[in-house]
C-alpha cells in the first residue's frame, strides 16, 4: 500500500505541488497531467527522494524517508535515465540486486537473467550502456527498478522511445507486476493508460483535479462534446486551435470540440471518451485562469 497524506512541496512563496491525499493498493495507476502540472515532484516525493513541505508519504505504513529499507521497497525509473556508459546490464543489474536484495548470490544471479529476458536484452547483456540506443536504455531502467520485488513502482514515460512490439511488451511486464504491487505510471501516451489502467490520477497547475476510476473521468465532458461535419470550406474557416479532432470524411470533415453550448447549429453531443475527459479538465482550468486575467 503506497500513502500520500497532506503531502505537498513549496518553494519560497510557491506551490510546486499543494497538498493532496490518497491511497493506493495494488495494481496499476495512471499519473496525468500536462507539463508542470507538478508529475514530477510528486514521483520524487513519494519515491523519498525529495523531502516534503508539508505532510508524507508511506510504503506499508512506513515512511518512505526512513531509510534504506524503506526505499529498498520501491522501485523508480525517471524520465531519463542514467547510467556508466562502460557498465554493461548486467553488471547494473547485477550491482542493484546486491544493494537492494537480501537473497543469496545464486538468486541474485537467477533474477538477473530473469529480468534480462522480460525486457529483451538477454543479447545485449554483456555490452557497454554506451552502445545502447534510448530503447534499450529505457528497459535496461525499468529492470533495475524490478530488481527485489518491490511493493512500489513509480515509472515516469516507460514507453517512451520504444517500438510498438516493445511498448506491448513492457506494458505486459508492468501489468503482471501489478498483481502483487503498486505501480504508479506517468505518461503523456493515453493510450497506455486506457489499456493497462483501471485508476487514474490527473493533476493541474499542481492541485489533484482527479482521482479516481478510468472510467469516471469521461463523464467530465458529458454534455460538452459536440460533433458535426462541416464542409472543407467551413473547416477551413474554423479556429481550428478549439477543435480535439478532425477527419476527412466522403462529404467534408467530422469535427469534435469542447464547449459549454453548440459550436454550430447542426452540431450535436456525442460520447466522450476517456481522453475527451481528461482534455475537459484540463481546458476546463485553462479557462478559468484566462478569465482571472482579463
Amino acid at each position: 500500500m503506497l500513502t500520500a497524506y497532506n503531502l505537498g512541496k513549496k518553494y519560497k512563496q510557491e506551490w510546486a505541488l499543494e497538498p493532496l491525499s490518497f491511497r493506493l493498493e495494488r495494481g496499476m495507476y495512471g499519473l496525468l497531467g500536462p507539463n508542470g502540472a507538478g508529475k514530477s515532484t510528486l514521483m520524487r516525493l513519494l519515491a523519498g527522494l525529495m523531502a516534503p513541505s508539508t505532510g508524507e508519504a508511506t510504503v506499508q505504513g512506513v515512511s518512505v524517508r526512513s531509510g534504506l529499507q524503506a526505499r529498498s521497497r520501491i522501485g523508480y525509473v525517471p524520465q531519463t535515465f542514467q547510467m556508466y556508459p562502460q557498465l554493461t546490464a548486467r553488471e547494473l543489474l547485477r550491482h542493484t540486486a546486491r544493494l537492494k536484495s537480501g537473497a543469496s548470490r545464486a538468486e541474485q544471479e537467477r533474477e538477473v537473467e530473469r529480468l534480462l529476458h522480460s525486457v529483451n536484452l538477454e543479447d545485449k547483456a554483456d555490452r557497454p550502456a554506451r552502445t545502447y540506443s534510448s530503447g534499450m536504455v529505457k528497459r535496461l531502467g525499468i529492470a533495475q527498478a524490478l530488481v527485489g520485488s518491490p511493493d512500489v513502482i513509480i515509472v515516469d514515460e516507460p514507453t517512451t522511445g520504444l517500438d510498438p512490439e516493445e511498448r506491448i511488451r513492457l506494458r505486459n511486464l508492468l501489468a503482471e507486476t501489478a498483481l502483487r504491487s503498486v505501480i504508479l505510471l506517468s505518461t503523456h501516451i493515453l493510450g497506455d493508460v486506457e489499456t493497462s489502467c483501471k485508476d487514474v490520477i490527473v493533476l493541474t497547475d499542481g492541485k489533484l483535479r482527479y482521482n479516481g476510476a478510468l472510467s469516471g473521468l469521461a463523464r467530465h465532458a458529458e454534455g460538452r462534446l459536440w460533433q458535426w461535419e462541416a464542409s472543407e470550406l467551413e473547416w477551413r474557416a474554423m479556429a481550428q486551435e478549439r477543435l480535439l479532432a478532425a477527419r476527412r470524411t466522403a462529404d467534408g470533415v467530422l469535427c469534435r470540440t469542447l464547449a459549454d453550448a453548440p459550436p454550430t447549429p447542426y452540431a450535436q453531443l456525442a460520447e466522450p471518451s476517456m481522453e475527451d475527459g481528461y482534455l475537459a479538465l484540463i481546458t476546463e482550468r485553462q479557462a478559468k485562469l484566462a478569465e482571472c486575467a482579463h
